[in-house]
């Protein structure tokens, strides 16, 4: 059979290309045979074999046509086999039957005349053929001609099934010779291998990869006993007990564990397997990768700092990290297996609950979820965290896993919290610009930095704006604005002068940003910020003076001061004090080099400290000496620190101080030490015990020996404090330091919490003699510190058991002087409630006489009764009040000035109208004090009336009550321009009772003995200065309110 290449040109080739026309190229002599065998039979030339298929038609075998009639036959065989309907077909003449000459699809070649086909079938209808003879000459077939023709079908299908069966039959062997590569090589890739045991004979079979993995050579000799002895002495048992299950109660088994191969080495691997029979079959992996790998992600999961887990889709926690369990103080089994809401951390709250469970719904979604959320840590202590819902995604997309991470960020939170609090506390005025109106919005803070009430500036514009600084400064701001406003700047930052209501100035900082802008790029709005800095201006005016003073100071600095060259060790200058004891001149000075100065001997110290000030940029301090121009030497201290000046030159600042004398004192100081431990150990009356950081004694002078009972052999190196204490007192004591710091100690750590924290600490404590007898010392503990490090404590302690029986026999006293009181009190007022009876008595009977008889009091003896009368009635009431000043104690309130003022200024409005004296009430709203309500209703009330009553005749009067806070007490001042008081005179006696000093029908001589008395019983005191004729000022100083 030839192949046709050529292009078709005939209507039948090209009906045959249109028809997809398809046949082999090779040449199947089985098939060649039944196409010769059909030719034959009809005694025909030609013969064609085709197969038919959803694809089209393929021509599989022809006998007699060659070369470029092949494609005309062949596609005119195909176009009767469409047009047929039966299984046979003979045409005996073509050119004769009519039904190919009506049809003009179908047109047969040049000179054929005869043609003959049958189709061929199996039941199934696998397959389906039909063959075709042709030939010139027109001829009729005979009945067996027929039927030999027919019988071609059994055998060309059978031999059609055959082939097609070997086709595939060798397509699966291709397939599986494939899958078996693929297999071996994901073996090897994997480490994977297979192995195979016998149950009856325990004979195994291993594929190579089981024989790489336990690195022993193909071929090695193995059975199910020596197998298991490659595993890890610690697993064998493990795995002779899952193959014994699995062979025994066939349970498949899948454990990983340990492998020493061939060489020593040491493996993970995974080995599974299942009963088939009397066959075990299984896998055995190379897993040490995969378990390095998992150890370095366990390592990183559980050393995490933020709290991290698993959740499947129904929200239950399948792994949580160590710092998960470990902040909450639980265990792993405690959680893991539960819902996630329904473990530790999440017990806070019942809407922490639920919030999670919301946002885990929103996760589950796909949705990454973030917020800030508490719950809790060890010991149910609330913690604020950064918490996150993660969805993991498969390969398609779709959520499997959620993962929780929290993040700690209390102290986030915390500084937040102080940030906001900061800004809501600025002392900033704010304003709101509307550029197109001209009206400005501020703050009340801008209001009262620019000494206006905020209603005032409720009608603020640009204008007014404009009138509060300077001509010169108003230009700059000018300027800024139209270039903020041109774009050519983000914001505007300018420092002016601002006009407050009073005329005085400050210094403000102004800042302001446009905020919003038309389309056509015109400023609509203007925020900023208005700040006081007068404070920092006048610091800066401070800081320049300083800087003059630093520079008089460097001159007249009582230490050496040099400026030298970093690298070249050049002196660039120095003050005076350097060149004192140098006997060089400035300019001598100024011509050597550090090196020059220095003695060979101190070289490698100077070599250190430029070392230091390479490390840390600076060196020192440290002792070196330096040369004098005579040559002689002198001892110094230098240190020194790196800088750079404004040129980016390196230099250095070095202060030198000649320590000559110093040196001296030195020496003196060491004797003085010595003297001052002989008088430490020579104190009999104090006790001086020093111990080292773990509390064993290093000291223990004469006067705790003789205090205590023990000897400094006895106690020094060998015991601490401890025993000298009772444990009832360090048990309290520890007690305390808990509640007040939240920390627990014992022992000899007791003694020492404080001053291990650098607080000086003195309490009582009680000490035990050596004999076992307690008595109480008054005990200071305190840090010894050597070169900026604590190196032990030392405790000075003295014997205070006669002053505690002091306090005793005090506090007897006291009681008793107390009920002495009190019986004196009693008596006050029954010796004045009698004499007010009596003297009441007295009053009643002269005012009974005088009804009856008042011409007897036309007798000057008889009115002089009367008058006494009067006085001694007076007398008892002022000393009835001056009883109660003394005797009585209320409670102190935080009492109001103003408005007390105010209240009894208003109940004698009718005495100052009349007597036409002015009273001023220019004490501060916000202004309190801790008083006595009644005492200062009483002290307010005299300083009033005394104004009225000894006011001048000869001016306008006027009484001025002002106060001021100083020094937590308040100062309240009553000024007026009256009489005044000769106090060369009075001052001794002004505060005494019944001391008078003007001729006045009111003046008793009372109201600032009582006063005075109630002035200093609410803890305060008096001052008065006066001047004769000009006025006088009381100062009542009292203690300013409490929290």
């Amino acid at each position: 059979m030839n192949d046709v290449n050529e292009l078709p040109n005939s209507g039948y080739e090209r009906r045959f290309e249109r028809r997809k026309l398809m046949w082999k190229a090779d040449t199947r002599s089985p098939l060649d045979f039944f196409c010769r065998l059909a030719a034959q039979i009809c005694e025909a030339p030609l013969a064609f074999l085709f197969s038919t298929s959803d694809g089209g038609v393929s021509l599989l075998s022809s006998h007699g046509a060659e070369g470029s009639d092949l494609a005309g036959y062949v596609n005119f065989s195909i176009s009767v086999f469409d047009a047929a309907e039966g299984s046979t077909m003979v045409v005996t003449d073509l050119k004769e039957d009519l039904s190919f000459h009506r049809n003009p699809q179908i047109e047969p070649p040049l000179g054929l005349r005869f043609f003959a086909s049958c189709v061929f079938s199996n039941d199934m209808e696998e397959a389906r053929c039909f063959i075709c003879v042709l030939d010139n000459f027109p001829k009729t077939l005979t009945a067996y001609q027929l039927q030999s023709l027919n019988s071609l079908g059994g055998p060309v299908l059978e031999f059609l099934r055959l082939d097609k069966r070997v086709g595939e039959l060798e397509s699966n062997e291709k397939r599986l010779v494939n899958t078996l590569k693929v297999y071996q090589e994901g073996q090897r890739i994997n480490k994977l291998g297979v192995w195979e045991l016998d149950i009856a004979t325990g004979k195994t079979i291993w594929t190579e990869e089981v024989y790489a993995i336990h690195e022993v050579p193909v071929g090695f000799d193995h059975n199910q006993s020596n197998g298991v002895d490659f595993y890890h002495p610690e697993d064998r048992e493990t795995i002779r007990e899952a193959v014994m299950s699995c062979i025994e109660h066939q349970r498949p088994f899948d454990v990983s564990c340990r492998l020493i191969t061939a060489t020593g080495r040491e493996k993970w691997v995974r080995a599974t397997g299942k009963r088939i029979n009397g066959t075990l079959l299984g896998a055995f992996q190379d897993i040490t990768d995969i378990k390095r790998q998992e150890w370095k992600f366990k390592g990183i999961f559980d050393s995490s700092l933020s709290f991290i887990g698993f959740l499947n889709l129904e929200g239950v926690l399948l792994e949580a990290n160590e710092t998960a369990l470990r902040e909450a103080g639980i265990r792993r089994e405690d959680v893991v297996g539960k819902f996630f809401w329904d473990c530790y951390w999440w017990q806070i709250s019942v809407a922490a609950r639920e919030e999670l469970k919301h946002n885990f719904k929103r996760a589950c979604k796909g949705e990454e979820v973030t917020y800030e959320v508490s719950v809790w840590t060890r010991n149910e202590t609330p913690v604020t965290i950064l918490f996150s819902l993660k969805p993991v995604r498969d390969e398609f997309g779709n959520v499997i896993y959620i993962i929780p991470e929290g993040r700690p960020i209390q102290e986030i939170v915390a500084t937040r919290n102080r940030y906001r609090a900061l800004i809501e506390s600025t002392l900033a005025g704010t304003f709101e610009w509307d550029v197109s109106s001209g009206s400005i919005v501020v703050n009340d803070q801008y209001a009262y930095l620019l000494g206006y009430e905020p209603r005032e500036l409720d009608s603020f514009s640009v204008r007014d704006w404009e009138d509060f600084t300077d001509r010169v400064h108003k230009k700059r701001v000018k300027a800024l604005l139209i270039s903020c406003f041109k774009k050519e700047r983000a914001y505007f930052q300018l420092e002016v002068p601002a006009r407050q209501k009073s005329g005085h100035f400050i210094w403000v900082n102004v800042r302001g940003k446009v905020i919003e802008w038309s389309e056509d790029g015109r400023a609509l709005k203007m925020y900023g910020t208005l700040q006081d800095i007068s404070d920092r201006k006048e610091r800066e005016e401070e800081a320049r003076y300083q800087q003059n003073i630093l520079h008089a100071l460097y001159e007249l600095s009582p230490i050496g001061i040099s400026l030298v060259d970093y690298y070249t060790g050049e002196f660039v200058d120095v003050n005076r004090k350097l060149l004192e004891p140098t006997g060089y001149t400035k300019e001598e000075f100024l011509r050597l080099t550090n090196a020059e100065i220095t003695p060979v001997a101190y070289e490698q110290l100077e070599q250190q400290a430029v070392q230091d000030m390479k490390l840390r940029g600076y060196y020192g301090p440290y002792e070196k000496e330096h040369i004098r121009k005579d040559g002689s030497r002198y001892p110094v201290r230098l240190q020194g620190v790196v800088i750079k000046d404004l040129k980016r030159r390196k230099l250095i600042w070095s202060f030198t101080e000649d320590i000559s004398s110093k040196k001296e004192t030195e020496s003196q100081l060491s004797v003085a030490l010595a003297n001052l431990r002989a008088v430490l150990d020579a104190g009999t009356q104090v006790s001086i015990i020093a111990t080292d950081l773990d509390g064993v004694i290093t000291h223990f002078n004469t006067g705790a020996e003789e205090m205590l009972g023990y000897s400094g052999q006895e106690m020094i190196g060998k015991n601490t404090p401890s025993l000298i204490h009772l444990e009832e007192d360090i048990f309290s004591e520890a007690a305390k330091i808990q509640e007040e710091f939240g920390e627990i100690v014992s022992g000899f750590d007791v003694l020492v919490y404080r001053a291990r924290k650098g607080m000086a600490y003195t309490r009582e404590w009680n000490y035990l003699r050596a004999d076992g007898t307690p008595f109480p010392v008054l005990l200071s503990v305190t840090a010894i510190r050597q070169g900026g490090y604590t190196t032990g404590f030392l405790g000075i302690a003295v014997d205070i058991s006669r002053l505690k029986e002091a306090e005793r026999k005090v506090s007897e006293l006291h009681e008793l002087t107390k009920q002495q009181n009190d019986r004196l009190r009693n008596f006050a007022f029954i010796v004045s409630h009698n004499l007010r009876s009596h003297s009441g008595g007295i009053s009643g009977l002269v005012d009974l006489l005088k009804t009856a008889n008042p011409d007897y009091f036309e007798n000057e003896v008889v009115s002089m009764i009367e008058l006494g009368a009067n006085n001694l009635r007076q007398t008892i009431q002022d000393l009835t009040e001056v009883i109660k000043v003394n005797l009585d104690n209320e409670a102190r309130v935080n009492l109001a000035i103003r408005p007390l003022i105010q209240r009894n200024v208003e109940s004698l409005s009718a005495m100052i109208r009349k007597e036409n004296i002015r009273v001023e009430n220019l004490v501060p709203e916000r202004l309190k004090i801790r008083a006595i309500p009644a005492y200062m209703e009483s002290i307010t009330l005299n300083f009033i009336t005394n104004a009225i009553k000894y006011k001048a005749t000869d001016r306008d009067s006027y009484l001025r009550i002002d106060a001021t806070e100083d020094g937590g007490q308040v100062i309240m001042s009553f000024e007026d321009n009256g009489m005044g008081i000769d106090l060369e005179k009075h001052g001794k006696v002004l505060f005494g009772l019944y001391k008078t000093f003007h001729r006045h029908q009111d003046s008793r001589g009372v109201g600032l003995f009582i006063a005075k008395n109630q002035i200093e019983t609410m803890g305060g005191h008096i001052e008065v200065s006066s001047e004769v004729g000009f006025g006088t000022t009381f100062k009542v100083y009292l203690p300013v309110e409490s929290a």
